[in-house]
């Protein structure tokens, strides 16, 4: 039976074995009968002696711009390379490596970064205090060049700063992160910044200090407003997904955040992407106290959720852990990793078998549905270890980078994923 709710449908694909080779492959799916091209894989970050890991990609006027941690110089630092939409890694000014994003010499974690019409603007979790973990930025042309002769210092201080994410609204960007702060636990927490690298305001802008913690934010740019999510712990330790508006001028529309999921047992993980007509959420969600299954759900421009019980996306009897959400302007891809029961006793991450899967949502006045298909689209051969997926488009294709450990060592990879669009 198919369920239908709100204004999106649903479409599952098939997957092919030929997956696991490496070379470009065509999937078709659904009833339609849409073909899905999911192209040969990328190395992006692989070296021998080295962690590369937690990529995460964006497109900007002239290409793409993937950026990760990696420990080749002994300290964890963000480095980054051009990619163009025909698959091509660009170094800068003939550079025969990849090139360091941060100036310092510091440990450098999870980074995020948003394209601003002129340029990229990067945010990391920095530890060149020595004492806590504090974001910083830097700008990158659409060439991969610095316009920075200093990092940014974007959230600095006592207390812990960890995970920032950042969005652009045509104007500023919008850094986001979860801070340790005395008195309420981590909370969740801001700051504008100019296209010229300058803060905006003052003072950070406080998202959320509800009791509990909120953490793991999002933010997304919906043509209005920005809308963050985050998880959150206010009612009891099960997290559940709350979510709030911030307007251009940084002002907290829903100061007491709304509730997106607050399910019988835990929700986490957001994340999600604008549509052109509403915000789509994406989390992992363990409502049946058994399993991390996957759920979405629609909020309008009013902060209205349009799914109030969230739909399921993916039922399967696997752990599901770390989506993430990009969208055109008929459909969005949703990717995540899935756990697969190895048999095995775990010794770490790298005993842990996950496969990268992705799923399509398209726009429809029919409503959220999913199609009685097979599986989701698979998009990494299966491996040990995690892998962090995260996706982005230029508007034509979508682009998946993940983190993998077939190797031993954890490396950078991507591919193109071409669906036709709906008419």
């Amino acid at each position: 039976m198919t369920k239908q709710i709100g204004s999106v449908i649903l479409l599952i694909f098939l997957s092919v074995s030929s997956m696991r080779t490496g070379k470009a492959t065509a999937e078709s799916g659904g009833p339609e009968g849409i073909r899905v091209v999911i192209g040969k894989e990328i190395p992006i970050a692989v070296r021998s002696a080295d962690e590369e890991e937690d990529p995460v990609g964006a497109w900007g006027d002239k290409g793409y711009l993937v950026v990760w941690q990696s420990t080749r110089n002994g300290s964890t630092r963000i480095y980054g390379a051009r990619l163009t939409g025909d698959g091509q890694i660009i170094h800068p000014n003939g550079q025969p490596d990849d090139f360091p994003v941060s100036l310092s010499p510091a440990d450098q974690l999870f980074s995020s970064l948003a394209w601003g019409e002129k340029n990229y603007l990067v945010v990391w979790q920095d530890l060149r205090s020595h004492k806590n973990w504090e974001i910083y930025g830097a700008r990158i042309d659409s060439t991969g060049r610095r316009l920075d002769t200093n990092d940014i210092p974007i959230g600095i201080g006592a207390g812990n700063r960890r995970h920032p994410v950042v969005a652009w609204n045509g104007q500023n960007f919008l850094t986001v992160w979860m801070e340790e702060r005395p008195g309420t636990g981590w909370d969740i927490v801001g700051r504008r910044i100019a296209s010229d690298g300058k803060m905006l305001g003052s003072d950070e802008i406080i998202i959320s200090t509800a009791a509990g913690d909120q953490t793991s934010p999002a933010v997304v740019w919906d043509g209005k407003n920005y809308f963050v999510v985050w998880m959150d712990g206010r009612k009891d330790r099960a997290q559940d997904i709350y979510g709030t508006r911030i307007d251009r001028n940084g002002k907290v529309l829903d100061p007491d955040g709304i509730v997106i999921s607050a399910a019988q047992g835990e929700q986490g993980y957001p994340a999600l992407a604008w549509n052109g007509e509403n915000t789509v959420v994406v989390w992992v969600d363990r409502r049946d106290g058994i399993q991390y299954a996957l759920y979405g759900t629609r909020i309008d421009p009013k902060g209205t959720i349009l799914d109030p019980q969230g739909v399921p996306l993916s039922m399967t009897p696997h752990l599901h852990m770390f989506p993430d959400i990009a969208c055109r302007k008929k459909d969005c891809l949703v990717v995540w990793e899935e756990e697969i029961p190895s048999g095995e006793k775990r010794t770490g991450i790298q005993s842990i078998v996950r496969d990268i899967n992705g799923l399509r949502l398209e726009s429809s006045g029919k409503g959220l549905s999913t199609a009685p298909m097979i599986h989701p689209i698979s998009l990494a051969p299966r491996a040990f270890g995690n892998h962090f997926s995260r996706v982005s488009t230029d508007g034509r294709r979508y682009l998946v980078v993940w983190k993998d450990y077939r190797s031993g060592l954890a490396a950078g990879f991507g591919r193109f994923v071409d669906i036709p669009e709906a008419p």
